[in-house]
């Protein structure tokens, strides 16, 4: 993207305050993951529910070791053992799947979506505090991606047949396409 995606303009205001606007209310403690220096870009205003989310800005330890930094550090600091992740890249928050992989996560270290082409997305799932210790050992050992931890813990991959929601804005394409798609959910 050549940006910081958090600060993508939105019609909430930022890809980050839409995140925040549609998980709040559903958990107690949210913590946003930055790379140490990193500006929020969350701004004063309210949700449509009238308030602002509360959350709790949590920075990764070594800056430039990717999504799997941000996951640990949340980890560290979350207040539960069993917490919800979502990539701040995810415009659509599919409340009712998290819901579903949580409910499987007493018997795992860690849930993931899985698409009928195999895809996995270990970016939206939940976790379990003690896969911190490996984390940390893939993260020393130069490894940043999270699919070798998913080989590496008692993972559910829980199948998922309808992924369309699950977009990324990774490129500027992606965002445009997206912003379009708002326009025409909205006519």
């Amino acid at each position: 993207m050549k940006r910081d995606k958090a600060r993508l303009p939105m019609p909430e205001g930022t890809l980050l305050e839409r995140v925040l606007i549609q998980v709040e209310g559903y958990f107690d403690d949210i913590l946003i993951s930055l790379t140490p220096g990193q500006r929020l870009s969350v701004s004063r205003g309210k949700s449509p529910a009238g308030r602002r989310p509360a959350f709790r800005r949590v920075e990764d330890e070594v800056p430039g070791q990717g999504p799997m930094a941000g996951i640990l550090a949340g980890l560290k600091a979350a207040s539960h053992e069993v917490c919800a992740v979502m990539a701040g890249d995810i415009p659509d928050i599919h409340i009712g799947l998290m819901r579903r992989l949580a409910r499987r996560a007493e018997a795992f270290d860690i849930v993931v979506p899985v698409a009928s082409d195999g895809l996995v997305e270990p970016l939206f799932g939940v976790y379990h505090r003690r896969v911190r210790a490996k984390m940390k050992k893939l993260l020393a050992s130069g490894q940043r991606s999270l699919l070798p931890l998913l080989d590496m813990v008692r993972t559910c991959r829980f199948p998922v047949r309808d992924t369309g929601w699950l977009i990324n804005l990774n490129t500027p394409e992606d965002y445009r396409r997206f912003l379009d798609s708002l326009k025409s959910r909205s006519s």
